[in-house]
């Protein structure tokens, strides 16, 4: 369907810088590649129209007055009746990050979504759905309005294509039983565009996110401040938002819905792709209804696991990605492999700014009806019709061509004929917010054949469940290696805090050790000397005592003839023997002491040469 007229002239108004914005969040430009670790998010901000409804005035009255008189009556409930903030902030976390509902029965990812959608909804408790159901019933309430007040006009006068009311209508008094009842006339109606003119009713009609309990909390939430008001501003501030009055509202709520979300899931908080999601909401509701249905596809669409710092949910897309491709195209995707090309160098960010990165607004806003009907999932159909319309080209080329052309000339197959020969047909790109003096030319992309193709390649709900258990299985083995890497790491601290200890002892020990064989080399070359004294004093007595006992000899064969001189010297030499008899006594002594020292260091150093310092 053609874009609404306001809309198209808000978007030409909108102006996107093409240069890299530096942010202070926690995203990556949409154009940097994305190693698999880490790129989170993209580029800046910009929106449009709370109300996507281009009523005539009677019907814009009454759907203001139906809208207030519903606030106000749930408003003036008793204070007893309305939960408080804190009751109605943890109630709705409580369930943030739980895993939705097994979905590998149904047949496609729209009747897929319509059965987890239903299943939350039953999940909750008797509190959440009541506020629901009441929501439901104000934009049924809305939608008739509008039905009854242009329901009759012809198309030419609305400037639209023919609006089926009898099957919208269907859709939005009852759209589980449609999806059950006639679920391919619906993917069908959906591809070819939710009519503009009550476009934003049908998005929340179908994602049950009209919450009235949730809308109070915003009101609360939407005056506070947060820590992400100085990055939420910068990114708007660097887009042209500021060319009319209806920008600078717009430019206002888009800032109020995505404070009040980094507020409402601070372990979010704010990134940039935020602003992607919520803009073409902004477009067709008003700002507490943009926050809901934000919150809904974030919890139950799984947007949220996009943005979490872990970006586990655009690895798990990656991986299903990957699957898909490979049994779609065996060829296409081992030449990727080949080449050394990831998915995550060039498809990252599709999935995290559903396309609207490098897409016109018109076709951002079909995606996003695809995307609420059927889930994230749809972004698989768009991604892998893109990869097999481009295959011949693909398979021809290099990793740098190869990547250069994924992640500027993919896009190209659906340009239209009359901008084919256009010179700027490889280097022109489209944003949500596209700049004035370029402008958004109409059709540009063949965004029918676009759509058609897409959903013409089969992805099978079933199939993307095994390929979810088969990531979430690899995430358990990487799991249980990062737990043993941690543990070997602990360990190995552990035991190098142990060898430093044992080489402190080593050390000490060597030093004992090289001062035991000195004193060993010393005992050993004083050993010689010592015995060389020994045999010397030996001699020196043995030669006294014959000197000795041969004068007893003479003075007993001759007692009266020994002379004064000799009696002198017999008393010498016995002084002379006893002093060396003393002498020899204290180095024999000396010698034993030695003897001993010099066993005892020899059996400590025999014991050292045996000793093991590593265990």
């Amino acid at each position: 369907m053609d874009q609404e007229n306001d809309q198209s002239e808000f978007s030409e108004a909108l102006g996107f810088p093409e240069e890299k914005s530096n942010v202070e969040s926690k995203g990556a430009e949409p154009d940097q590649e994305v190693d698999e670790k880490t790129e989170q998010n993209d580029a800046n901000t910009n929106q449009s129209d709370s109300e996507p409804e281009t009523t005539a005035p009677e019907a814009e009255e009454k759907k203001e007055s139906e809208g207030k008189s519903d606030n106000e009556s749930f408003l003036s409930t008793s204070s007893t009746q309305i939960p408080s903030r804190t009751f109605i902030a943890s109630s709705l976390q409580a369930d943030l990050s739980g895993k939705p509902p097994v979905t590998n029965l149904a047949s496609s990812l729209i009747e897929a979504r319509q059965t987890e959608s239903s299943s939350r909804f039953q999940a909750k408790n008797e509190s959440q759905q009541s506020a629901i159901n009441s929501g439901s019933d104000s934009v049924k309430k809305t939608f008739q309005n509008i039905k009854s007040t242009i329901g009759h006009m012809s198309p030419e006068l609305l400037g639209t294509e023919p609006i089926d009311w009898d099957f919208w209508s269907r859709v939005a008094e009852n759209y589980d039983a449609v999806v059950q009842e006639d679920p391919e006339l619906l993917l069908q109606m959906v591809a070819r565009g939710i009519p503009k003119e009550f476009r934003g009713i049908i998005w929340q009609l179908v994602a049950k996110s009209k919450n009235l309990q949730l809308e109070e909390l915003y009101l609360q939430m939407k005056n506070e401040a947060s820590v992400h008001e100085k990055a939420i501003k910068r990114d708007l501030t660097r887009t042209s938002f500021f060319t009319n009055v209806d920008a600078v509202k717009k430019a206002d709520e888009l800032f109020n819905v995505i404070k009040a979300y980094s507020l409402f899931d601070p372990d979010v908080g704010y990134t940039q792709g935020m602003v992607f999601i919520a803009v073409p909401l902004v477009m067709n509701m008003s700002e507490a209804e943009c926050f809901s249905l934000l919150v809904t596809l974030m919890k139950d669409y799984g947007l949220r696991d996009l943005f979490c710092p872990e970006m586990q949910g655009l690895h798990l897309l990656l991986h299903q990605f990957d699957r898909v491709l490979e049994s779609q195209s065996p060829a296409l995707f081992n030449h990727l492999i080949r080449q050394g090309v990831k998915s995550s160098m060039y498809a990252s960010q599709w999935f995290l700014t559903f396309f609207s990165y490098k897409f016109p607004l018109d076709v951002v806003l079909r995606i996003f009806d695809m995307v609420i009907t059927q889930g994230i999932e749809v972004i698989l159909q768009l991604a892998i019709n893109l990869m097999l319309q481009n295959e011949e080209n693909l398979l021809l080329l290099k990793f740098d061509h190869l990547l250069e052309f994924l992640k500027l000339n993919l896009f190209n197959v659906y340009v239209s004929d009359d901008f084919v020969e256009s010179p700027e047909k490889e280097t022109r790109r489209f944003s949500l917010l596209g700049r004035k003096q370029q402008g958004n030319p109409k059709n540009y992309y063949k965004l029918d054949a676009f759509v058609t193709d897409a959903l013409s390649v089969k992805i099978i709900p079933a199939d993307l469940t095994r390929y979810k258990q088969e990531f979430e299985s690899l995430c358990e083995k990487d799991a249980a290696r990062l737990h043993d890497i941690e543990r070997l790491k602990v360990e190995n601290g552990s035991l190098r805090h142990e060898i430093k200890e044992v080489e402190s002892q080593y050390y000490k020990l060597s030093q004992s050790h090289i001062k035991v064989v000195q004193q060993l080399v010393d005992i050993k070359m004083r050993l010689p000397d010592m015995r060389n004294d020994v045999e010397e004093t030996r001699s020196t007595v043995n030669e006294l005592q014959t000197d000795i006992k041969a004068l007893e000899e003479k003075l007993k064969s001759n007692p009266q003839g020994l002379s004064e001189d000799t009696e002198t010297r017999i008393q010498e030499l016995l002084a002379e023997n006893a002093k060396e008899t003393e002498r020899f006594s204290n180095l024999e002594e000396k010698m034993s002491q030695l003897t001993i020292e010099n066993n005892k260091l020899t059996a400590e150093l025999k014991q050292s040469h045996g000793q093991k310092w590593f265990w």
